[in-house]
């Protein structure tokens, strides 16, 4: 798949119980993430204000669409950081996102505030953070996205499912949870992607990649 055509509405919002609707229709995954704005410049001030380490991350090369990350790297958006991600990763952080059986590019911005707002009220209490005792406070609520792509511009258009931003760690229904007074809306997040070096490795291969 070479070719993104067209953003059309999100489909049905389900959680991670269910997973995704069982009347909705599943297509093949697409790594087609469009044009990324993001450039060596932006990438060097994240750098200077202290956001990301020095010779961490770049920018994707001019024309790519698809995400190529090299073995050592993963997928992640600029927003992503200003939501409070930051490398390297806990590992509390790691054994999360081992057991909701999810990545960093499928996550939103809001997802990464609630992982900051759980390690943050554990620590501040001093109470051990642990993957489990996130699970018990919040579930991965699932929102597919469906696009159009083209493997080549001759070629009829199909559908297919997008990997990126949809995951979001939701509170349970039954937990008390603060009332939401923070930006929820990040306009065109997406056309903010990078690649991101990770040294820490997995059995399912580079750690937090699809």
């Amino acid at each position: 798949m070479t070719g993104l055509l067209r953003l059309p509405s999100s489909g049905a919002t389900d959680s991670s119980e269910d997973i995704a609707s069982r009347d909705r229709a599943r297509f093949p995954p697409t790594k087609i993430l469009g044009k990324s704005y993001m450039t060596h410049a932006m990438i060097e001030d994240l750098e200077r204000r202290g956001v990301l380490e020095a010779g961490m991350a770049r920018p994707p090369p001019y024309g790519e669409i698809e995400a190529k990350p090299q073995p050592d790297e993963v997928v992640v958006f600029r927003d992503f950081f200003i939501a409070g991600l930051r490398f390297p990763l806990d590992p509390v952080v790691v054994e999360i996102f081992k057991l909701f059986d999810v990545y960093t590019h499928q996550m939103t911005q809001t997802s990464f505030i609630r992982l900051n707002l759980y390690m943050w009220l554990s620590k501040t209490y001093k109470l051990k953070p642990t993957a489990t005792g996130f699970a018990r406070l919040f579930r991965c609520h699932f929102q597919p996205k469906t696009v159009f792509v083209k493997a080549s511009e001759d070629a009829e258009a199909s559908k297919a499912d997008l990997q990126f931003g949809v995951y979001t760690f939701a509170f349970h229904t039954h937990v008390p949870s603060p009332v939401v007074a923070y930006r929820n809306r990040w306009g065109a997040w997406t056309t903010m992607w990078f690649y991101h070096k990770v040294p820490l490795m997995d059995p399912r291969g580079p750690i937090l990649w699809w």
